[in-house]
């Protein structure tokens, strides 16, 4: 049995962080679990250990982070015209902005057996690994997009339509993929339409679910489709970003930028 896990990590303690679960029995992937909780990074690296030792664990936030880091930078090159890129990571600003959590989450991954190098994630590989990716632009490469989905800030009348193209997009998507996944009723409720008419804290769990969802999906898309099925923006050494590439699998084929 494979499991694959997606995690949108707060980087500031005592927030909820989306925890998303899949695991593949005999050829079949299933939803194990989607919500948020607050852990922390100790209390989530002992989490994705506690499922043996075949674990891909995508992780919404930086993990490796050196004076040499270049991913970023890298990212913008290929997602910036499509306003999917990210903010710089580097350790005065991660410690400026209570931000440690994934570079503290890396270390207690490797202490675990987690191999946190993305090319050594060859397709259907055994083993524990740990990818560090960023959902905006796995929605640009895996929907089609043309302009990354701007559902994190603005006005709610703005932001609620959004959210909506996320939960079709992402839903069309499991469907295709994985309609074990998209079947399950609790995925069903994250991509109901209604659930955009909250507000507050109750919109940013749907969002953090929804991430950790998008996560998971692109923990197993790399590990089925190995190298071929990801782009790598900076290195292992000094931290990377990966984003999966579309494949045929998913309707028609469609290039990555």
């Amino acid at each position: 049995m494979t499991v694959f896990i997606g995690l949108d990590l707060a980087w500031t303690r005592g927030r909820e962080s989306g925890v998303c679960v899949f695991e593949d029995l005999a050829g079949v992937v299933r939803l194990r679990k989607l919500h948020c909780v607050i852990s922390s990074p100790l209390g989530f690296s002992i989490m994705c250990e506690s499922f043996g030792r075949d674990v891909v664990v995508a992780i919404d936030a930086p993990l490796v982070v050196t004076p040499g880091r270049r991913a970023e930078r890298e990212l913008a090159r290929n997602f910036g015209r499509f306003h999917a890129g990210a903010y710089s990571a580097n350790m005065p600003f991660l410690t400026k902005m209570d931000g440690l959590a994934g570079p503290h989450m890396a270390s207690h991954l490797r202490d675990a057996g987690f191999d946190l190098e993305p090319e050594h994630l060859v397709s259907g590989a055994p083993g524990r690994f740990a990818l560090e990716v960023f959902p905006h632009p796995a929605h640009v490469a895996l929907f089609g997009l043309t302009m990354a989905l701007k559902y994190k800030k603005g006005a709610l009348e703005l932001r609620r339509p959004v959210f909506r193209d996320y939960q079709g997009h992402l839903g069309a998507l499991l469907s295709g993929e994985l309609p074990a996944v998209a079947a399950d009723p609790v995925v069903q409720t994250v991509l109901d339409p209604a659930e955009t008419l909250v507000a507050g804290r109750a919109l940013k769990n749907l969002e953090d679910r929804l991430d950790a969802l998008t996560c998971a999906y692109v923990a197993y898309h790399c590990w089925r489709h190995g190298p071929n099925g990801f782009q790598v923006f900076g290195s292992g050494e000094h931290g990377c970003i990966v984003v999966p590439r579309a494949m045929a699998t998913f309707g028609r084929a469609r290039s990555s930028p």
